[in-house]
């Protein structure tokens, strides 16, 4: 399953004193919409999500998808924004997360290169919400990290993350995976840019380590100058301060430069980091010499971290649990595309498919009795018998997992949690245990807003029979809270939680 980098939008005026300034999506989000013509895009958004989502009814009731529409018609004076924002909404409590609305791609370019954003980095703790600034990429960067923050421009930190929350797509009923959204790299920023508003200058209020309170001015950012402040910031001279800068810049380049790596804490324990299941290349030269290393070595124990990995090619999720295995393992039950897609007529019309990838589709599934396709087992191999590596880990295998660990890599969760291979650690994984959408999609376009809809074509299931995990992702062992705390003195809660379990079973 393919992973989704996501990019969405909307406008709020703001009650500041500097003169706003033109952003990227201004004149499009500010043209007015017709009664008819919204009324013309729910109904269109309607009908395709009707028609070519493969699980449309997994998690509401049609009446309840039909409720969605009826409370959303006949509204007068809405602007592009508006409806943006309710569709946004509406394709949320679909309650899928590979179903997502965004404005048309050149717009999005425009944001990147054009748009400014809120300056400061920020760490989240949910439970209470809690919001804390770790890297200052304001003009002065100059900021001591762990400050918190307690409202920007008078919302509370509490009131952004319920406002946010309900435009977040996620499986079922998975809490960590929008949560996630907020807390990795830049996504809160671009978020509040869309979704909030879209400021020149940011007034937050913080409150130091002491508990005293004040407020300080910032001015938006664009990328280019947050990559610039962000030298600045990671180059100051301060011991505490250069040590943790240099910690997590370090982490960052690393993660970039060595996606998919392995090492060893100690003689009987091995470390192996994905990062994601996009690069085929590197894993495919990866994994075999990390686990025949492994097997050399007589590793005992074996942390596999698969935090922040939001997934990518399925095939290499399986591969990776061939490695887990020591019989042969189903892995897909079936993958599954809805009977709408073969209205070609409304296909071709309304969406970025044609009759070239129809004609190339068609021969790679079956058609089922009841009019949907299913995938050939010839076509994708997880829909074989699994058999293990040659190489694969006998010994004991701990997993660090959190809510941004989604798509294929919630399918590799789930798949080596059902067959009890490994101990889980960290939060409740991204994506349903039982499967999720995905594969390929079909984005919709929606001719009076311009809005798009990407839907997934393909209802990947598991071969897991555990119920009590409907509409929920694989859930942690041990549960690990982030804490500001921990953060802030370069702890690694669910590593160090891993490292306990394997010392407590030697005694």
């Amino acid at each position: 399953m393919k992973s989704i980098r996501l990019v969405l939008v909307l406008l709020v005026s703001i009650c500041l004193t500097a003169k706003a300034q033109q952003h990227p999506f201004d004149d499009y989000f500010k043209k007015g919409l017709t009664t008819q013509q919204a009324n013309e895009d729910l109904e269109l958004l309607k009908k395709g999500l009707e028609k070519i989502h493969p699980s449309l009814y997994q998690y509401i009731s049609k009446e309840e998808f039909d409720n969605l529409f009826e409370k959303e018609y006949q509204q007068d004076g809405l602007t592009v924004q508006d409806l943006y924002k309710k569709i946004s909404k509406i394709v949320a409590s679909v309650q899928c997360q590979h179903t997502i609305a965004t404005p048309p791609d050149h717009l999005l370019y425009k944001m990147q290169k054009k748009g400014k954003f809120f300056p400061l980095r920020v760490f989240w703790e949910f439970d209470p919400v809690r919001a804390y600034m770790i890297f200052d990429f304001s003009k002065e960067a100059n900021l001591p990290p762990g400050l918190e923050i307690l409202s920007i421009n008078g919302k509370s930190m509490q009131s952004i993350h319920d406002e946010l929350l309900p435009y977040f797509p996620s499986d079922g009923g998975i809490l960590s995976n929008k949560q996630s959204r907020l807390q990795v790299g830049v996504d809160f920023q671009i978020w509040y840019y869309l979704l909030t508003e879209r400021p020149d200058e940011f007034s937050v209020e913080f409150s130091d380590k002491k508990g005293l309170k004040y407020t300080k001015r910032f001015e938006a950012v664009t990328f280019k100058q947050w990559t610039r402040n962000y030298k600045k910031y990671i180059s100051q001279k301060e011991p505490k301060v250069r040590k943790y800068t240099d910690f997590y810049s370090g982490r960052e380049k690393l993660n970039r430069k060595e996606p998919i790596r392995y090492e060893y804490i100690s003689d009987s324990i091995g470390l192996l980091t994905v990062t994601n299941f996009d690069d085929s290349e590197k894993f495919n030269a990866v994994i075999p010499e990390a686990f025949s290393d492994f097997k050399k070595k007589g590793i005992q124990n074996l942390i596999i971290d698969v935090r922040y990995n939001g997934g990518g090619n399925d095939i290499l999720g399986r591969t990776l649990f061939t490695y887990l295995i020591d019989q042969p393992t189903a892995y897909f039950d079936s993958l599954y595309s809805s009977t709408g897609i073969s209205d070609t007529t409304f296909l071709f019309e309304n969406t970025d498919k044609n009759s070239a990838w129809f004609q190339y589709t068609l021969p790679l599934v079956d058609r089922l009795p009841d009019g949907r396709f299913v995938t050939k087992p010839s076509v994708n191999k997880g829909l074989m018998i699994q058999q293990p590596n040659k190489d694969h880990f006998v010994g004991n295998v701990y997993i660090l997992m959190n809510g941004r660990s989604a798509s294929t890599t919630a399918e590799f969760l789930s798949a080596t949690h059902f067959n009890q291979r490994a101990t889980f650690i960290g939060e409740e994984s991204g994506g349903d245990y039982h499967g999720g959408n995905g594969g390929d999609f079909a984005k919709l376009k929606l001719p009076n807003s311009n809005i798009y809809v990407q839907i997934p074509l393909s209802n990947y299931v598991m071969n897991s029979q555990e119920q009590r995990f409907f509409g929920r992702g694989t859930l942690p062992d041990h549960q690990i809270l982030l804490s500001i705390d921990e953060f802030l003195i370069m702890k690694d809660q669910e590593l160090e939680k891993a490292l306990m379990l394997i010392e407590n079973e030697k005694e």
